[in-house]
């Protein structure tokens, strides 16, 4: 079962890069870094040192940042990320640590690309195999990633001198809001380039959060009302007219990888699979609770079970619990393995896993996939089912499989291989190298148990990649239930 997938070239990256790089103490490469937002870059991840970041920015600006806007026809593309539009649960966490703005989380799914979190960032195709890099207005972590730095303006602190000896000196160039300081210049700065399209990260045809497993995160609508006023004012009635949304080419960016974010995708996970099995202090039939072994949920119980309500029930012989990936089961007296079902479930598990591996492809839509997938499942003698929750109605001989796959690493979730979400997560085209989620529940009937009962086992987002092959495993997925005597 771990030959599954190969991933040669993938791993052997990966494991260099622990034996050269790999540290108990490293520096975040940036601060307030959370699994809900950027989960490639969390904490426990020995690679996301700010030199690895640096490293994927300059990499993705040479290799991604060209192709995508000439595929979407963008000749500029500015990209405002507001100093006031943090993201409220690290700005909570962070305050009164004398920190200033730019290490303050921001909600922009950009920042960690771009190096800020407070910036006016321009994108120009001058032509040749480069994009110019501007930072218009603000302050970044990698200054030399880029090829202009104005720097933060001196204006966008509205309580020091400079701003009151202008405001005497420039009566007619005070902008209406204090919000237009940050643009001031932009209009010649922009004529000088003519560009023909200007894209802009404001959200037009997609849905703005991108859903349950990000929270609130704004795929694209980084500016407000205000900010769209007080650029097409500097721009001007010419090449105001030119700007367009700029959300297709931002989900593009941030979907499409370089090497170095895949050593950090596999990097960010638990280690490997030897290393994620608990060693359980022993376990009392009848006493020792889900909570008490930190497990996730009971894969023995009821068909449409409370796991909230179940994590006090106490653990019996004969359970079966999921904790992580790893799927546990308590032997009963006598039982050297378990049973012939439980057994034969796992077979069930594994089928499942390598129908998804090779029915995944660079090119296809989500939806494409997601049909592909289906087909093959019902061919194996699976049934489908769009929501995970058991179906009693259906053949009670037929393992139910429920999926979810979806983009995981960058705080988007598309490409979206599932039923749910917004349509336009399952119209998004899979490219090389998207690091996927590889989430998908199975529930096995056990008719011998009785109307209902069946053994639930699901994968949460083993970190998979997608190539040519298919999907590959940045690292060994969960290879077998593990006994507790």
């Amino acid at each position: 079962m771990k030959k599954l997938t190969n991933f040669p070239t993938i791993a052997l990256i990966f494991f260099l890069f622990w034996e050269l790089d790999a540290q108990t103490d490293y520096t975040e490469a940036m601060v307030g870094i959370t699994h809900a937002y950027y989960t490639s870059f969390d904490s426990d991840n020995p690679f996301a040192t700010k030199e690895m970041l640096d490293h994927i920015r300059r990499e993705k600006f040479d290799l991604v940042l060209p192709r995508v806007m000439r595929e979407h026809q963008i000749d500029m593309w500015i990209h405002v990320i507001r100093p006031w539009a943090w993201s409220g649960s690290e700005f909570r966490r962070l305050e009164h640590m004398n920190l200033n703005y730019k290490s303050i989380d921001s909600s922009d799914p950009l920042r960690y690309e771009f190096g800020s979190n407070a910036a006016v960032l321009v994108f120009t195709d001058l032509g040749g195999d480069r994009i110019e890099r501007v930072v218009f207005e603000g302050e970044v972590e990698d200054p030399s990633a880029f090829d202009i730095i104005r720097g933060q303006s001196t204006f966008i602190n509205q309580e020091n001198y400079e701003i009151m000896d202008y405001v005497k000196e420039n009566p007619d160039l005070v902008p209406e809001s204090e919000m237009g300081y940050r643009f001031m210049g932009l209009g010649e700065f922009v004529a000088k380039r003519d560009p023909k399209r200007i894209g802009v990260n404001y959200a037009e045809t997609l849905s703005l959060a991108e859903g349950s497993e990000t929270y609130t995160l704004a795929l694209t609508d980084g500016i407000s009302f205000a900010d769209h006023l007080h650029l097409s004012k500097k721009l001007g009635n010419e090449y105001a007219r030119r700007m367009v949304s700029a959300e297709h080419l931002i989900l593009d960016y941030l979907t499409r990888s370089v090497l170095g974010e895949i050593v950090l995708f596999g990097g960010s996970g638990q280690g490997s699979e030897e290393g994620r099995i608990q060693q359980y202090n022993p376990i009392v039939p009848g006493v020792t609770t889900l909570m008490d072994v930190d497990g996730g949920w009971y894969c023995t119980r009821d068909w449409d079970h409370d796991e909230e309500a179940f994590s006090s029930v106490p653990l019996q012989r004969g359970d079966m619990f999921q904790s992580g990936q790893i799927p546990y089961y308590i032997l009963k007296k006598g039982e050297e393995k378990p049973p012939q079902d439980v057994l034969r479930f796992w077979d069930e598990v594994v089928k499942v896993r390598k129908i998804i591996s090779r029915n995944v492809r660079v090119g296809d839509t989500g939806r494409n996939a997601l049909k592909r997938i289906i087909d093959k499942l019902e061919e194996s003698g699976m049934a489908y089912i769009d929501r995970d929750r058991f179906d009693v109605t259906l053949d009670p001989e037929k393992t139910q499989v429920h999926l979810d796959l979806h983009q995981v690493g960058k705080g988007v979730l598309a490409p979206r291989i599932s039923p749910m979400g917004p349509r336009w997560h399952s119209d998004k085209k899979i490219p090389l190298l998207l690091t996927l989620g590889v989430e998908y529940m199975v529930h096995m009937p056990v008719p011998d148990w009785g109307n209902g009962k069946h053994l639930y086992y699901c994968s949460l987002h083993e970190r998979g990649v997608v190539t040519e092959r298919g999907v590959e495993f940045a690292l060994p997925p969960v290879s077998g239930i593990q006994s507790i005597r």
